[in-house]
């Protein structure tokens, strides 16, 4: 669907003084974050996960020879994600079945079963790369209602199958906090669900992720055939620390047990108030707001209150590849690039938007003609006129905070705080070449 519609086109706007705005000095740092040692042998900690055998009664280990068993992978872009869906229908073949992949991404890839093979192909996970069929489409079967009107729906290809194994990281969602957030359950209730069963959650807006996902989630486990989840949890420096088997009955409290692991050892920016923040990617792959909302201190639901970081000025310059022009997470920034903006895929940001019922992020903010003047713009008006006084950072992204760009007053802030690892590169002003780009190094 994505590439069937035009990109929009942005006038080029000259304003008057702009390019005269002073840009301060950066350091490039790195930061202390919490620390989850990561694993050293992915593989054979996917093979301890995936163990079972007929005497142990699980699920998994009671499928009979050449079982048909769907491995639902999600959208999300998760450390070593190809190695790890790879290692597991390697070793589902070992065990004598037939695996296939399917999309579990909700209404992700514009809501189109081709458009999800693209966006599992972006993140590495092809037919080609694991060497079984991936089977796309979004047509579901309903399970039933959990509540009037509000009914369970799952992927029909994986509903068919002999067995389910979810591949899933568990992790704090962006919009709100609860027992069960970004995880098993979501993966189930919402990224199996395909379109239809992300807007049964989303159109409820914090009820339906905080009340009646989880029910959701139970309903599917208890209609359907799955038979384990690899649960993944990644530290602090999105390496994978965590590769856990859960059999089916224990899915919703590993879901919660792991999710208070992982926000025990969650990254964050630093600093409790920033003027000017500049983020050079956001994507569906970082985040399934393309700036993680939780990191930049921006609204989650309507009528949230604000949380730190406070950031005066948020700049967004580009777009992942892998997010295929879904831009979504654009409307929480300021400003953004003329190159950006006429690559997106509206249509996709549309209807990921009209699904959430979160329509702020799509929003369009000011397009000026460069990065470099998007971040001179972001100085104007983050409400600290003197230069050197500014607090002011650069990302990577909202997934990348171990190394960032910060100036004087953030760098003596990490120092008294005992927040800073190192200083890699000493002050010196942002470069950017030719065409008004940014090259941070980062």
């Amino acid at each position: 669907m994505a590439l069937q519609y035009p990109t929009p086109n942005f006038p080029v706007l000259d304003i008057p003084g702009l390019d005269n705005q002073p840009v301060p000095s950066f350091y490039g740092v790195r930061v202390r974050q919490p620390e989850l040692p990561a694993l050293t042998d992915i593989e054979t900690s996917i093979d301890r996960a995936m163990d079972r055998n007929p005497g142990d009664g699980s699920p998994l280990g009671v499928l009979k020879k050449g079982a048909r068993v769907a491995v639902a992978v999600g959208s999300r872009g998760i450390a070593n994600l190809p190695t790890v869906v790879r290692r597991v229908v390697d070793r589902l073949k070992d065990m004598g079945f037939a695996p296939f992949i399917v999309p579990a991404m909700g209404s992700h890839g514009g809501g189109v079963a081709e458009g999800q093979v693209k966006v599992l192909a972006h993140l590495g996970v092809s037919e080609e790369a694991m060497g079984v069929p991936v089977v796309s489409s979004m047509e579901t079967v309903n399970l039933g209602e959990v509540e009037p009107r509000v009914e369970a729906h799952i992927d029909r290809n994986a509903y068919e199958a002999d067995g389910i194994v979810v591949v899933a990281r568990v992790k704090a969602h962006t919009n709100f906090e609860a027992e069960v957030e970004s995880g098993l359950c979501k993966m189930i209730s919402v990224g199996l669900g395909k379109a239809m069963g992300a807007r049964n959650v989303h159109i409820y807006g914090r009820r339906g992720l905080v009340e009646l996902m989880p029910r959701i989630a139970e309903k599917c486990m208890a209609n359907a055939r799955f038979v384990l989840a690899v649960a993944l949890v990644e530290n602090s420096h999105h390496e994978l620390a965590v590769v856990e088997g859960v059999d089916p009955a224990d899915f919703v409290a590993r879901d919660k047990e792991l999710l208070a692991l992982y926000k025990a050892h969650a990254p964050a920016i630093p600093f409790a108030q920033v003027d000017n923040l500049v983020v050079e990617w956001l994507g569906k792959n970082i985040s399934g707001t393309g700036m993680d909302i939780k990191t930049i201190g921006r609204e989650g639901f309507r009528g949230d209150p604000m949380r730190p970081p406070y950031i005066n000025s948020i700049v967004a310059l580009r777009v992942t590849p892998a997010s295929a022009g879904n831009g979504i997470g654009v409307g929480n920034a300021d400003f953004m690039p003329l190159e950006t903006a006429q690559e997106l895929d509206l249509m996709s940001m549309y209807f990921n938007a009209l699904t959430s019922a979160c329509m702020t992020r799509v929003k369009l903010p000011p397009v000026l003609p460069t990065e470099k003047l998007c971040i001179q713009a972001g100085l104007r008006v983050c409400w600290q006129p003197e230069p050197d006084q500014v607090r002011g950072c650069v990302l990577k992204s909202t997934s990348d905070l171990d190394s960032m760009l910060v100036t004087r007053p953030l760098l003596e802030e990490l120092e008294a705080e005992g927040k800073l690892v190192e200083v890699w590169r000493q002050a010196e002003p942002l470069r950017f070449d030719d065409d008004g780009k940014l090259v941070s190094g980062l």
